[in-house]
Formats: structure tokens, C-alpha cells, sequence
């Protein structure tokens, strides 16, 4: 059973996670008492203007947990410029894709703080490979393929790939409703994992998500995008929200 750990929609915003109540056996629990995600930077047109004032920009989205705390699942990401289309008007040809790349930091908190910080476990990414939220209207013969990429910027010393590369298809047809968008989950690939941060506390990685969209019938038509929602009454995109799923083990 999950919790989840809601975030406000700003860009670089304090995204705080406070897990839930944990069981009442110690060696259950294996997490900080509060950490903080941060989105430090990004680039590629599947990313936002860097000068949008709108509320659904790229941005720290929402983490999720079990209702004991004991066990983290994965921490999303909203990506409302993050969208591909073939075979609509404005569309060129039957393929499509686009990319971002963030640079995502995450720090140690101590127990119930909001900004001091700890270095009492170290983050390991990957412990549940990567799963994704979108909306999809595919047609028969139309295919929408993610990879993400992830790798920390001292990735040389903590592992022997330097890079996590998860992939993940949904084929047509395919059409998800206006309400709930599609939830694809992702299993870690076979062999060493989760991958640990060198340093304990604070620790910064690349993340890399590629969208590309084809078709092997003619006429067909495919649309990967997220959930539409309003904003100072104009339609606006909430977001494709990749998740980051990740775990954590004691320091000495």
C-alpha cells in the first residue's frame, strides 16, 4: 500500500519529503527523517522557457511511499513542454521526438527540517527502474518509445556503466482517458543495482528522458502529451511525469 507526498508546482522549489509514520520495528526502517529534491538546471525542447511565470512548468511533481515509511517507490518530475505528434495538422512526417535533460539535486535534511541538512544515509538510484506518466491517443501501427537516462556527474567512481539506461514502449492502439492519465511501469534491467551516491547526504545526477514517436501504417496517428488542465482560464498542460525510484542504505 502507498503514500504519496505531494509537492508544490514551483520550479526549483524546496520539495520536502517527510516520510509517513513507520512501523514499529527499527530494522524496518531504512530512509533520512526528511530529504528535499531540487531541479537545478535543464536542457533540450522538451524543456520549459527558463523565463515562464506559468504555474505548469518543469518542476518537482510528487514522491510516493509505503504507508510505514520503510520503503520509497519513486519521486516525480512534471514536464508540461515534454509532448510528440504524427500524422496531425502541423505534423511533417511519420516520425516525431523530442528530449530534456535535468540536472537534479538531492540533499539530507535533518529529522523535520526544512534547511538543515545531514549526511547519515546515501541515496541509491534505480531501486525499482523507472515508471512514467502520460496521456496517449495511438493509432494501430503507432509506437511511443522512452528511454531515460540517468547518470551521477561523478558516475566514473560509483559505477562501472557510468550510466542507468531504462527503456519503455507503449504501442497502439492505445487511448487513455481525459481524467486519469496512463500509469507505465518500468522494472530495473538485470544486474547490479540500485546504484549508490559516492558521498552520503547531498548528491547530484543527469537525467535524461527521450520521447520518440513512429508509424508503420500509412495515415496513422499517434499523440504522447499529459494531462490537460486549466490556467488562468486557458488550457494548459499539467505535465508527463517521469519517476525516479530510488532507496537508501546507512552510512558508517
Amino acid at each position: 500500500m502507498k503514500s504519496i507526498i505531494y509537492a508544490p508546482f514551483l520550479l526549483g522549489s524546496i520539495t520536502n519529503a517527510i516520510p509517513a509514520p513507520v512501523s514499529q520495528d527499527p530494522s524496518v526502517r531504512i530512509l533520512p527523517g526528511s530529504w528535499r529534491w531540487d531541479l537545478v538546471e535543464w536542457n533540450g525542447p522538451g524543456c520549459p522557457d527558463e523565463g515562464s511565470n506559468a504555474t505548469y512548468i518543469t518542476r518537482p511533481g510528487f514522491g510516493s511511499n509505503t504507508v510505514d515509511g520503510s520503503e520509497i517507490y519513486y519521486w516525480h518530475f512534471a514536464y508540461p513542454h515534454l509532448k510528440a505528434s504524427i500524422g496531425h495538422a502541423g505534423d511533417s512526417d511519420d516520425t516525431a521526438s523530442t528530449w530534456c535533460e535535468t540536472t537534479l539535486k538531492y540533499t539530507e535534511l535533518q529529522p523535520l527540517s526544512l534547511t538543515e541538512t545531514d549526511d547519515k544515509y546515501r541515496l541509491r538510484l534505480h531501486k525499482n527502474g523507472t515508471e512514467v506518466i502520460a496521456m496517449y491517443t495511438l493509432d494501430e501501427g503507432v509506437t511511443a518509445d522512452w528511454k531515460f537516462t540517468y547518470y551521477y556527474e561523478n558516475a566514473p567512481k560509483v559505477c562501472t556503466s557510468c550510466a542507468v539506461v531504462d527503456k519503455i514502449s507503449a504501442k497502439g492502439p492505445l487511448k487513455t482517458g481525459s481524467e486519469i492519465a496512463q500509469d507505465l511501469n518500468l522494472q530495473s534491467p538485470a544486474g547490479p543495482g540500485p546504484f549508490p551516491a559516492e558521498e552520503c547526504g547531498t548528491s547530484t545526477f543527469k537525467y535524461r528522458i527521450d520521447l520518440a514517436l513512429s508509424s508503420t501504417k500509412a495515415g496513422a496517428k499517434g499523440k504522447v502529451s499529459s494531462l490537460e488542465v486549466t490556467e488562468s482560464g486557458k488550457p494548459a498542460l499539467y505535465g508527463v511525469q517521469p519517476g525516479v525510484s530510488y532507496d537508501f542504505e546507512k552510512c558508517d
